[in-house]
C-alpha cells in the first residue's frame, strides 16, 4: 500500500508502542483509514509525543503510585516553603533602590503574603509531624541553576550598576509574574493531591490567593509596561 495513501492498522500499532502508548493512540485510532501524508504522520506523532497524552483517553497517574503519597506532599511542601522564603525577601531590594511607587506597593503586597504563608507552613510542621518543609529535593544541577538565576537577577537589581527607571520597574514585575506563575500552580497540585481536609485547605487558599497576586502583576504589566505584543515605556 502506498504510504501516502493510508496508514494500516499494524503500522499504528508500532508507532504507538515506541512512541508513548495513549498518547499517539487517542490522535491516530480514528485515523487508521484516514488518508495522511508522510510529513503529516511525522507532524502527528512529533505532538504526540510533546504532548504526552491527551485529556480524551489519558488517566492521570495514581496519586502516589510506587511511592508515599505523604513523602511525595512533602517535597512538594519543602518547594513551597522555599519559594516563599525567599519571595518574602524580595521587598528588602526596596530599601536601597526604590523607582515606582505602585510597583513597590504591590511587591510589598506580595511579599506579606510570602511571609505569612510562611510562617503558615510553619505551624503546620509543628503541629503535623508528618509534614516535613525542610527537604531539598531538587536535583543538584537544577539548584545550581536557580542559584546562577538569581545571582543573574540580583545583578539587574543592584543600586548602582543594575536596571533603572522603567526598566526596573519592568524587571520587578516581570520576576514577581514568574515566581507567582509558579506558586500557583504549585499550590494547586498540593490542594489536589493532598487528602487531609484541613491541609488541603491551606493550599487551596494559597492557590486562590496567588491567582489574585498573579492576575494583579499581570495587570499592571499589561496596563503599564505592555501594548500588544511589543513593549512600550510609561507614559508620563
Amino acid at each position: 500500500m502506498d504510504l501516502r495513501g493510508s496508514i494500516k492498522a499494524t503500522t499504528v500499532r508500532k508507532v504507538v508502542k515506541r512512541v508513548g502508548g495513549p498518547a499517539v493512540a487517542c490522535l491516530l485510532h480514528s485515523q487508521v483509514r484516514m488518508n495522511l501524508s508522510r510529513t503529516s504522520v511525522a507532524l502527528v506523532i512529533g505532538l504526540a509525543s510533546l504532548a504526552g497524552s491527551c485529556a480524551s483517553d489519558s488517566t492521570p497517574q495514581q496519586k502516589g503510585a510506587g511511592q508515599n503519597q505523604r513523602a511525595i506532599l512533602n517535597e512538594g511542601y519543602s518547594i513551597l516553603y522555599r519559594s516563599v522564603s525567599n519571595l518574602s525577601k524580595v521587598d528588602l531590594i526596596f530599601l536601597v533602590k526604590s523607582e515606582s511607587e505602585p510597583v513597590n506597593q504591590l511587591t510589598t503586597v506580595v511579599t506579606e503574603y510570602a511571609d505569612a504563608l510562611k510562617k503558615t507552613l510553619e505551624g503546620v510542621a509543628k503541629d503535623y509531624p508528618a509534614v516535613t518543609i525542610a527537604l531539598d529535593p531538587l536535583p543538584v544541577i537544577e539548584q545550581r541553576t536557580r542559584e546562577a538565576i538569581t545571582k543573574d537577577r540580583l545583578l539587574s537589581f543592584a543600586p548602582i550598576v543594575g536596571l533603572k527607571g522603567e526598566s526596573f520597574d519592568r524587571r520587578m514585575l516581570q520576576s514577581l509574574e514568574g515566581m507567582l506563575n509558579h506558586l500557583r500552580f504549585l499550590t494547586k497540585t498540593l490542594a489536589d493531591e493532598e487528602p487531609e481536609a484541613s491541609l488541603k485547605q491551606i493550599a487551596a487558599t494559597a492557590h486562590t490567593k496567588f491567582e489574585q497576586l498573579y492576575a494583579r502583576v499581570l495587570d499592571m504589566l499589561r496596563d503599564k509596561y505592555y501594548i500588544n505584543t511589543g513593549e512600550r515605556k510609561v507614559a508620563r
